[in-house]
């Protein structure tokens, strides 16, 4: 069922409203029968729902458009998230994604869900650009969109999603059996 909630999110996002630069986008969605485990929405089904909301930045920014014709493609090389509140089946919830920093090599997208005011769940994205094996500069893609201003302030919660990512590598990467 995921992948009908991913085509739907991208075929709707392209009768929205199009972004201008690094504007919030917010995306309504149901919890489905097939997105719970007993009586709540499952955390791989969040994720799924979140996916819909980059995936609507993205339509909605022209990136799609402009990677497609440039062979790119965005792999996500880190996720973080933490869960609050649970969804039950059929309620109704909100996502908000928007870029929140970007510099040479990194785009980090940030994302909450929301329900009657109340946040269900948070993450931070940190995403590149590739080609091949090439890494495509941030500058190349935000030109290409036409952005002229984007978030560079690197704030403590970025620097603790990067702190975090080192030390995953070095431990369950590099070190594995220490």
């Amino acid at each position: 069922m995921r992948w009908i909630r991913l085509l739907m999110a991208m075929l709707s996002a392209k009768f929205k409203k199009k972004l201008i630069g690094t504007e919030t986008v917010s995306k309504s969605f149901r919890v489905w029968i097939t997105d719970i485990d007993v009586s709540v929405m499952n955390h791989a089904a969040i994720m799924t729902v979140l996916e819909t909301g980059r995936i609507d930045l993205m339509v909605r920014s022209n990136f799609f458009k402009v990677a497609s014709k440039n062979k790119w493609f965005f792999p996500s090389q880190a996720i973080s998230i933490q869960f609050y509140r649970p969804l039950k089946i059929f309620q109704k919830a909100q996502i908000l994604t928007r870029i929140s920093y970007v510099d040479e090599k990194w785009i980090y997208v940030e994302q909450k869900i929301e329900r009657k005011g109340k946040i269900i769940a948070a993450c931070i994205v940190k995403n590149t650009i590739k080609k091949g094996r090439e890494t495509i500069p941030t500058s190349e893609i935000m030109k290409a969109l036409k952005i002229e201003k984007v978030p560079t302030f690197k704030y403590d919660l970025i620097k603790t999603c990067e702190l975090e990512n080192i030390q995953m590598n070095e431990k369950l990467v590099d070190k594995w059996d220490s």
